[in-house]
């Protein structure tokens, strides 16, 4: 028995998972209980969902009896650039099964069908081999009117995707029902995330003070995980105090307790100096090493494993080196903080890994300039590497942020503190305005990785590629 199933007979709105969008040359909407795409020019009219399809899935796809079809009828899989697509002619009733693989003899299928009437269409995708490389490929079986139809194997595509549905040309098609059956989602569908842009204070107690208050503000607006920014603990700045291990662990130890009492509290992401024995860092002389450590309080208030800045620039401080990547509340992230900025490996490894959250705590300076630049200047985050981005500084430009936009979701800003909106004193002009929390609800199947893991399966590099993947540590 499939583990995830998910049906819709069209009787009520579609929800999250459909790009259902209707446009000058063609119209898309529920009616009667079917889905009607209707198509007035020789163009495509798609359809995209985000299921966060995976190997094992099956996609039935039953038309509406009381409709004529006309036109090409397509439908398949599809991963940023890359597709597996079949499309139907539904009045010549010719098959045909094209792909992305422009190596190799297109279309990849082609058949002319012998039912006199397509009822319903099924596509199922499993893994498969692919000769001659390392990694693993996709075959589909395609079932018409509930008949194996044909079996296309080796078609070198990425793990995970969308799937869409449409009409190619002119035409009219009719949906009663669509149903999507498989094996569980390798992650939840949402995650509530929230961001407290923190101030670096004078002293510690300060620092750890104002961080118990956005785990309070966090844990009212039911918040999941929290991301603070770059060494929130302490604050990242100069002070002797901040050579001092057992002030450091006392301050620490402080906000465990008081995380443990906050009723509701978050997955907390905090930041602080930390010393880590010599012989665990490669040609070091010395007996410890400092690191800028970031690590996830737990609601109870315990330690997850820590992590560290991989690529350190500030006095006193040493590389991590090794790239971040966790599993919290289900869901993968990967970490870098601030200078890690310059070094998009640091996410996108993460991302070969199965993050599709990346983590981005800073403590970069003062914010200036005009908010609608600031805001346009980070729509964007998150494209090149199809993920959510999260980013919190301490002296402002924090946000989450969306993958990359579509029809659906035009806007890929999903939530910024208070001084990058109107509500800002000196708008359009930034001015900072103190600690400040926003959140937003990601909807984690929106985000397929892709363009990451397509840099894994670059053929024989792939051997090259996963070495260097960690392995996801449990919060």
């Amino acid at each position: 028995m499939a583990e995830y199933v998910k049906r819709w007979d069209f009787s009520q709105e579609l929800d999250e998972t459909w790009e259902a969008i209707s446009e000058k040359d063609f119209i898309i909407q529920g009616k009667s209980g079917a889905l009607i795409i209707e198509n007035f020019h020789n163009a495509d009219a798609p359809v995209y969902l985000r299921p966060c399809s995976i190997y094992g899935d099956r996609f039935d796809i039953n038309f509406a009896e009381f409709s004529k079809k006309s036109g090409i009828f397509t439908c398949g899989f599809l991963a940023g650039f890359e597709y597996i697509n079949l499309r139907i002619d539904l009045e010549k009733r010719k098959l045909d099964v094209f792909t992305h693989e422009f190596h190799k003899n297109q279309p990849r299928f082609s058949t002319n069908l012998k039912a006199p009437k397509i009822k319903s269409i099924t596509l199922i995708r499993e893994q498969d081999q692919l000769p001659g490389l390392p990694y693993e490929g996709s075959r589909i079986s395609i079932l018409v009117n509930n008949t194996e139809i044909a079996k296309v194997r080796n078609i070198d595509f990425l793990p995970e995707c969308l799937f869409m549905l449409g009409l190619k040309t002119k035409g009219r098609v009719a949906i009663s029902g669509f149903e999507i059956s498989g094996k569980k989602r390798p992650r939840p569908e949402y995650l509530e995330t929230g961001i407290w842009q923190q101030s670096i204070k004078p002293t510690t107690e300060e620092n750890v003070n104002g961080l118990i208050e956005g785990v309070k503000k966090a844990a009212e607006e039911n918040v999941q995980l929290l991301v603070t920014p770059e060494t929130s603990l302490t604050g990242l700045r100069i002070s002797k105090e901040l050579n001092d291990r057992k002030h450091i662990q006392f301050a620490l130890l402080r906000f465990q307790k008081a995380v443990a009492k906050i009723k509701n509290a978050p997955y907390t992401l905090i930041g602080y100096p930390e010393w880590i024995p010599g012989k665990l860092v490669d040609g070091s002389t010395l007996d410890s090493v400092r690191i800028n450590c970031h690590r996830f309080v737990r609601p109870d208030g315990t330690l997850g494993p820590m992590m560290a800045k991989v690529h350190s620039c500030e006095e006193g401080f040493w590389h991590g080196r090794n790239y971040n990547l966790q599993r919290v509340c289900g869901a993968e992230v990967a970490v870098g903080v601030c200078h890690d900025g310059h070094y998009q490996d640091v996410w996108g490894v993460g991302v070969m890994g199965g993050a599709r959250v990346c983590l981005h705590p800073s403590a970069g300076g003062k914010l200036q300039g005009k908010i609608p630049e600031i805001i346009n200047g980070m729509r964007t985050l998150g494209t090149s590497l199809d993920c959510f981005w999260v980013r919190v500084n301490a002296g402002g430009g924090s946000a989450i942020v969306y993958p990359c936009k579509n029809r659906k979701q035009s806007e890929t800003i999903l939530a910024v503190p208070e001084d990058l909106t109107e509500k800002n004193p000196a708008y359009p002009d930034y001015s900072y305005m103190g600690d400040l929390f926003a959140k937003a609800r990601i909807r984690l199947w929106d985000a397929t990785g892709c363009y990451p893991l397509r840099t894994l399966r670059s053929g024989s590099k792939y051997n090259v590629w996963k070495q260097l993947i960690p392995e996801i540590q449990e919060v």
